[in-house]
This record gives structure tokens, C-alpha cells and sequence, in this order.
């Protein structure tokens, strides 16, 4: 057995060069594939990530139960009843005190309907007018009561009805805090105001134009035609009133209510003597439509002397 020179190379040095420089290009070769299999999930994970969130985000549908009230939790005075309803009620109590037989209400209805029918308009007088009594009691109930509801009553009520128009269940309109404060008048509109209340401008700016258009065609003219110094009373008194406007709606949406203005308009400098500001108030109508007498119609103004 013959001993190997230290000079002779062993059998891993005997190795082919090419044979070991293969075998690391193959060794590195897979650990460079496994980094870049790795690199390339985590960056399609990262491209995908938005993608996903936003189809996730779409595939779950907005629950707006939860956003709007089940129900309303008002409880505003009854509806007054019509001359009909008083008439049949009548009808009823003397059939039961004349009758010992069970009424049936459809057939009833139908018997006392056919009677209400062939009444004179003399003999249904006296039903209207308790139903008139009636309605006008009951909307002075309804004004009492809106006037103790809360901002928040008023928001979750308006709520409540938006939803049900939107699921087509009912047609009611939102409700208007009577507490909340009244937007101001503009300058030209006070000016209007201001003709109206002085006969002697009426006859200067209207003659005997009676028509409202009209009338409001020849205010306009007038408007236009005055100077600076004219304008300004009814400028300041405009600004002054939305100063005051603006305090009070942050006060009434801080949840204090029924704020009123204290200035007095009159004493503002360059003011016509005498003159006196208007105040808008709104006449409400109340409405009997879907069971509820809430009126929603700002437009309605007439003006009154402070």
C-alpha cells in the first residue's frame, strides 16, 4: 500500500473544476429562485392587499337599519273628527239606546252613511261647526306640543321619515322646529316690508297698481333707482339681523332653544325716523294628511310690528 504524496491532490481536489463551479451555480441558482418566489408573493400580496379590501368592502352591503329609527316616537294631539265622524258617533249612541241587538260596524257605517247622505246642508251645519271647534282646539294642542321637542326629538323624527319615503312606506315630509331660529330678511325685502306697512310709499312707489307682480316689478325699479345713502338703513339693519341670526343658531344647535332677537333695529344709525323694523311671523297651516298636522312650509310670512 503505497502512501499518497502531500503533493498529489485528493479526490476532492481531483474533482474537475467545472464539475464543483456547477455545483455551486446550481446551489446558488435555487436560493436565488427561492428569494425571488418569495419576493414575488409578497409583492402580489402587496399589489392585492387594496384590491381585496375594496371587494371585501363591496361584497358586504351597507346595513342602514341601524342608521335610521324603527319607529317615530311622537305623540302628537289626535286629529279632530270630521262632521261625518261626529254624526256617526251620534248615530251609534242612539241606536244602542233604542236597540238591544249587537251593531255590526261595517253595516252600521253603511246604514248611517246612506242617512249622513240624504241630510240638508242646514241639518249637517251644526257637525261642522263642532268639527270646526274641534280642529281649531287641536291645533293649538299641536303647537304646544311641537314647541317641547327637543332639536334631537326633531332630528330622529325627520330621520324616521326620510327612511320611510325612501322604502316607499310613507309620503309625510320633514317636520319644522318651531323653535329654531327664523332665517333674516334680505335688505331689499325689508324695503319691501317697508313700503307695504307705509300708505304714503305705497301710493309713491305703487299708485294704483294693486296687482302683486306688478307691484313687485315697480318695487324692484324703485330699489334700483335709490342711492347709497338710501340703501344704507335697510343695509345695516340686513347685516345686523344676520349677525343676530348667526348667534342664535349656534345657541340653538348647542341645544338651547327659543331665542329671540332683543336688538332694536330702529336706533341703528342712519335709520328713517320713525321707522320700526318688521318681524316675520309665520302663520302655520295644519294639515290633517297621512294622520299628522305638522306644517313644512317656510314661505308663508306676514309681518307684523315689533
Amino acid at each position: 500500500m503505497g502512501f499518497q504524496s502531500s503533493s498529489a491532490p485528493s479526490p476532492v481536489h481531483a474533482r474537475a473544476p467545472g464539475a464543483l463551479s456547477r455545483t455551486y451555480s446550481r446551489r446558488a441558482e435555487s436560493t436565488s429562485q427561492g428569494d425571488d418566489r418569495d419576493a414575488t408573493v409578497r409583492r402580489k400580496k402587496r399589489l392585492a392587499s387594496p384590491d381585496s379590501a375594496a371587494a371585501g368592502r363591496a361584497e358586504t352591503p351597507l346595513d342602514t337599519s341601524r342608521m335610521f329609527p324603527s319607529k317615530s316616537l311622537l305623540q302628537p294631539p289626535k286629529l279632530a273628527p270630521s262632521a261625518w265622524q261626529l254624526y256617526f258617533t251620534d248615530w251609534i249612541s242612539r241606536h244602542q239606546a233604542t236597540n238591544t241587538r249587537k251593531l255590526n260596524v261595517a253595516q252600521a257605517a253603511k246604514e248611517a252613511g246612506q242617512e249622513y247622505a240624504l241630510l240638508t246642508d242646514d241639518e249637517k251645519e251644526p257637525y261642522k261647526q263642532r268639527s270646526q271647534v274641534l280642529k281649531e282646539a287641536r291645533e293649538r294642542e299641536l303647537d304646544t306640543y311641537m314647541r317641547t321637542l327637543t332639536p334631537n326629538d326633531i332630528k330622529r323624527e325627520n330621520l324616521f321619515r326620510t327612511a320611510q319615503r325612501k322604502a316607499g312606506k310613507s309620503r309625510k315630509s320633514n317636520i319644522k322646529d318651531p323653535n329654531a331660529p327664523k332665517k333674516p330678511l334680505s335688505a331689499y325685502f325689508m324695503f319691501l316690508q317697508r313700503i307695504r306697512a307705509d300708505p304714503a310709499m305705497v301710493q309713491e312707489v305703487f299708485g294704483l297698481e294693486t296687482e302683486t307682480t306688478k307691484q313687485s316689478v315697480l318695487a324692484a325699479a324703485k330699489w334700483r333707482s335709490m342711492t347709497d345713502d338710501e340703501r344704507k338703513p335697510f343695509l345695516a339693519q340686513a347685516e345686523q339681523e344676520k349677525l343676530d341670526y348667526e348667534a342664535a343658531r349656534r345657541l340653538y344647535e348647542e341645544g338651547t332653544v327659543g331665542h329671540s332677537s332683543s336688538i332694536n333695529f330702529s336706533i341703528l344709525p342712519g335709520s328713517p325716523d320713525g321707522f320700526q323694523p318688521l318681524r316675520p311671523f309665520r302663520s302655520e297651516a295644519i294639515s290633517s294628511d297621512e294622520g299628522e298636522g305638522f306644517s313644512t312650509d317656510d314661505d308663508h310670512y306676514h309681518y307684523i310690528r315689533s
